[in-house]
C-alpha cells in the first residue's frame, strides 16, 4: 500500500488513543504522507474512589504541595478535566516533552523534565539527585491505577514526602469491526504500540494481525512487554515519544508488500 519512501509515506497509520492526543497523532502521520486511522483501544475512566481524586486535587490546587510528578498527557488532562488550577508554588516535574507540552497547554510551566529516555526511572532518578529531602516539601504523583509505583517508591526510599493519587482508571474500548478485520486481513501497514495497555487490548481483541502489518512500539520497555504478549515489533523508538516514533518511521524504507 506504500508507495513512496519513509514507512509513513501512504500507509495506513493504526492512532490507537483518541481526544486532542489522538488528533495531534492523526495530523503528524497526515503530514508525513500517511493516512491516520483513529481507533482508540483504552480511555480513561474515573477512578474507583473519586472522593479520595477529589480530595487531592483540592489540597494540590489550595497550594499544599511543592512538586507535581506528571507521567504521562492522560494525567494532566485529568487535571484540565477537574479545572484543578495549579498554584505558582507548585513546581512541576514532567516525564518527557510530551507531557511537558500537555502541561504547557494547561499555561503553567515545567521546572523538570528527565534528560534521555522520558521513563518513570530516569525521572525519579535524575530528580532525587542532589536534593536534600528535608529542605524539598512534600510532592504529589498523579498517576493512572494500571501505572507502576516506580517514582513514588523511589521518592520514599531517598526519604521525600510523597503522596500518590490515582487520577483515572485505564479501560479498554472496543475496536469498530471494520477496523479489526482491517488488522486481520492487512488494512492497516503501521500499528502504533503506544503502551502495555494498548498491546494488552489489540491482542484481546485481534488474536492474529496480518503479516504484512508493520508494528512500532514507542520504547523499549513497551517493546519488551508486547513481545511477552507475542507481538513482533518491526521497530522501537529509541526515546519513549510518540514523536520520535513517528519521525523515525519516516527514515524507514516503506512496508513491505505481503499478499492479501
Amino acid at each position: 500500500m506504500t508507495t513512496a519512501s519513509g514507512a509513513l509515506r501512504g500507509a495506513r497509520v493504526l492512532v490507537p488513543r483518541g481526544g486532542a492526543w489522538g488528533a495531534r497523532v492523526a495530523d503528524e502521520v497526515a503530514r508525513r504522507g500517511g493516512e491516520a486511522v483513529v481507533a482508540p483501544l483504552i480511555a480513561s475512566a474515573p477512578p474507583r474512589d473519586d472522593a479520595a481524586r477529589d480530595d487531592v486535587f483540592a489540597a494540590l490546587g489550595a497550594g499544599h504541595y511543592d512538586w507535581l510528578f506528571v507521567t504521562s498527557a492522560a494525567s494532566v488532562e485529568q487535571l484540565a478535566i477537574h479545572r484543578v488550577e495549579i498554584p505558582a508554588t507548585t513546581q512541576i516535574a514532567a516525564v518527557g516533552a510530551a507531557t511537558a507540552r500537555a502541561v504547557a497547554a494547561l499555561g503553567s510551566e515545567v521546572a523538570f523534565v528527565p534528560l534521555g529516555a522520558s521513563s518513570a526511572a530516569a525521572m525519579a532518578a535524575q530528580w532525587c539527585e542532589g536534593r536534600d529531602p528535608a529542605a524539598t516539601g512534600r510532592s504529589l504523583v498523579v498517576r493512572s491505577d494500571l501505572a507502576t509505583a516506580v517514582i513514588s517508591d523511589e521518592l520514599e526510599l531517598r526519604g521525600f514526602a510523597v503522596d500518590v493519587c490515582i487520577g483515572y482508571r485505564t479501560v479498554g474500548v472496543d475496536l469498530p469491526a471494520g477496523v479489526a478485520r482491517a488488522l486481520a486481513e492487512g488494512g492497516i501497514d503501521v500499528v502504533l504500540l503506544t503502551s502495555l495497555s494498548v498491546a494488552r487490548e489489540l491482542r484481546r481483541q485481534v488474536a492474529q494481525l496480518h503479516p504484512s502489518i508493520r508494528v512500532a512500539s514507542i520504547g523499549p520497555g513497551t517493546t519488551r512487554d508486547a513481545e511477552r504478549l507475542g507481538f513482533t515489533i518491526a521497530h522501537t523508538a529509541r526515546s519513549q515519544s510518540v514523536d520520535a516514533l513517528l519521525a523515525e518511521l519516516d527514515t524507514l524504507s516503506p512496508t513491505p508488500e505481503v499478499p492479501r
